[in-house]
């Protein structure tokens, strides 16, 4: 009697999803550190592994996976440079609004056209940043919100511009403070 392989039988191979990459400012001798944003409890956690990266040495890479596809964003780390930046440069978007400058806020379903206005400035609106200035996309998530809501944002933000036929450089940015209250003017 002799035992023999059965080699009819079904071989699972694994499919590799497509990976789409959205790479920011950075170093390019430093290294990128993988985390999956899935294990994370929640935004607050994002916020620690960037403030405890060393991004003299090294930058965090966070990955972000769907049944179609994979994710993985590098936001802008800012250390202890200063990072000059006009505020229009910057498109604050949390869970509900958006926030332009100092002023204009939007619905979270006004995200495709504020997206486009901040991306491409099409009618020259000084409140958006302008064709050879930065584009970043700023992320912050309520700390009590699990990493539920970060994914289904992060998925919103990244649906609204892969429907934009001609991408220009942007950056994302995750903070935990959001936009910064407008100076007051005393005379």
């Amino acid at each position: 009697m002799s035992c023999g392989q059965n080699n009819n039988e079904n071989k699972h191979t694994a499919i590799e999803k497509p990976i789409q990459r959205f790479m920011t400012f950075r170093l390019v001798d430093n290294e990128l550190v993988e985390y999956d944003i899935d294990t994370l409890k929640n935004f607050n956690e994002v916020i620690k592994i960037l403030d405890e990266t060393d991004c003299l040495n090294e930058y965090a890479m966070f990955k972000l996976e769907t049944e179609d596809k994979v994710y993985k964003i590098q936001p802008l780390q800012i250390c202890e440079s200063i990072f000059d930046y006009k505020l229009r440069e910057i498109l604050y978007v949390n869970t509900d609004s958006i926030t332009v400058s100092f002023d204009l806020k939007f619905p979270i379903d006004s995200l495709k056209s504020v997206l486009t206005n901040h991306l491409f400035n099409p009618n020259n609106d000084r409140n958006y940043s302008l064709k050879n200035e930065k584009k970043l996309i700023s992320i912050n998530v309520d700390s009590t919100k699990n990493i539920n809501e970060t994914e289904k944002l992060l998925l919103n933000i990244i649906e609204e511009l892969n429907g934009i036929e001609n991408k220009p450089n942007f950056g994302f940015m995750f903070e935990n403070r959001g936009i910064l209250p407008k100076p007051i003017m005393v005379e």
